[in-house]
């Protein structure tokens, strides 16, 4: 198990709210780590930020934002300009 030092920039990462995403900083790493966290991991330290993390002591978890949909503009290829 990974210490964990702090975690910040909590973020949904789905509508369902069973995915978040963070950064955190573990004692055993010189830098921070992006961080994928689930209810269903088996790792303790991620079940230790995801209890944390719902429980607000990370602070506020970021709404879900969807994707924007792709765009509809033709794009390049290797022969020139697509055309839909």
């Amino acid at each position: 198990m990974f210490t964990i030092q702090y975690v910040k920039d909590l973020k949904w990462e789905d509508e369902e709210r069973t995915l978040f995403s963070c950064i955190a900083k573990y004692e055993e790493f010189n830098e921070e780590h992006p961080t994928g966290v689930n209810a269903t991991d088996s790792y303790a330290h991620i079940q230790e930020i995801w209890a944390k993390g719902n429980a607000g002591e990370y602070g506020t978890i970021a709404e879900y934002v969807a994707p924007l949909h792709p765009s509809t503009t033709p794009q390049p290829t290797t022969i020139g300009t697509q055309t839909a």
